[in-house]
C-alpha cells in the first residue's frame, strides 16, 4: 500500500468531514447558516450527513492502510465510488431544477443560478475523480476478472 494512497484518503476524510460538520451545524443553527452561504457551503442537515459518511469511510480506509491490514485499499475506493455517486445524483438534481425554471418558471420560487453547483459534495468529488482515473482503472479491472 502506497503512502500516497493512504495520505490521499486522509485528507480526503477530513475535507468530507468537516463539510459535512458544517452543513449539518448549518442545519440546525440559523446563525451559522448564513455565514456558511457566503463560503457556498449549504446548510443541509441529510445532505451533511451524508458528506460526513463519505469521509468516515475514508478516514476508515486511512487508518486501515496505516495498519496495513489486507483489503483496506477497499476503503478507499468505495469512498471515491460514493463520492462520485453522489456527486452525479447532485448534478442530476440541480440540473432537474435548472430545466424546471427554464420551462416552467417559478415566481414563488427562489431563482436558479449555476452556482448552485459550486457545494461541497460536487467539487470535493474532483479529486476522486482524479484519484479513481489514476488508481481505480486497475482495482475495478481486478473486480470483473474475478
Amino acid at each position: 500500500m502506497s503512502a500516497g494512497k493512504r495520505i490521499f484518503s486522509l485528507a480526503m476524510g477530513i475535507f468530507y468531514l468537516l463539510f459535512g460538520i458544517a452543513q449539518v451545524m448549518g442545519g440546525l443553527f440559523p446563525g451559522i447558516a448564513a455565514f456558511l452561504h457566503a463560503l457556498f457551503i449549504p446548510a443541509d442537515i441529510i445532505p451533511g450527513c451524508v458528506v460526513c459518511l463519505i469521509g468516515a469511510v475514508f478516514l476508515y480506509g486511512a487508518a486501515e492502510m496505516r495498519a496495513k491490514r489486507p483489503g483496506a485499499e477497499a476503503f478507499l475506493y468505495v469512498g471515491m465510488l460514493l463520492s462520485l455517486i453522489f456527486c452525479a445524483i447532485t448534478l442530476i438534481d440541480v440540473g432537474a431544477q435548472g430545466v424546471n425554471t427554464v420551462f416552467f418558471g417559478g415566481e414563488d420560487e427562489s431563482p436558479w443560478s449555476p452556482v448552485q453547483f459550486i457545494i461541497p459534495v460536487i467539487y470535493l468529488a474532483l479529486p476522486s475523480l482524479a484519484g479513481s482515473w489514476a488508481w481505480g482503472r486497475k482495482f475495478y479491472r481486478e473486480l470483473t476478472e474475478g
